[in-house]
């Protein structure tokens, strides 16, 4: 179970900066560029493995709830997203 949720929080990290990143695209004049979205990808899922190894997953779960969990990691991604292109400017 804990092995499931830990690669839901994950996913859920990713989801998010896939979603920054093509909130990104609609606002630029640039081409879609793969680098972009390759280094959010594995930003985001090291940075929510990191979370959920430092926090601990029953913790999160207990306090938050499985879909608080999801929100939260949704979140993450979409903000360290937001964070790894404001440092690449």
């Amino acid at each position: 179970m804990s092995e499931t949720l830990a690669l839901v929080a994950i996913a859920s990290a990713v989801i998010g900066a896939i979603a920054s990143t093509i909130q990104g695209y609609w606002k630029s004049e640039d081409g879609y560029s793969l680098k972009k979205l390759s280094s959010a990808i594995l930003s985001s899922g090291f940075f929510a493995f990191g979370i959920v190894k430092l926090t601990g997953l029953d913790a999160q779960v207990s306090q938050l709830g499985i879909v608080g969990l999801i929100a939260t990691n949704l979140l993450i991604g979409y903000g360290i997203d937001k964070a790894h292109s404001a440092l690449d400017k």
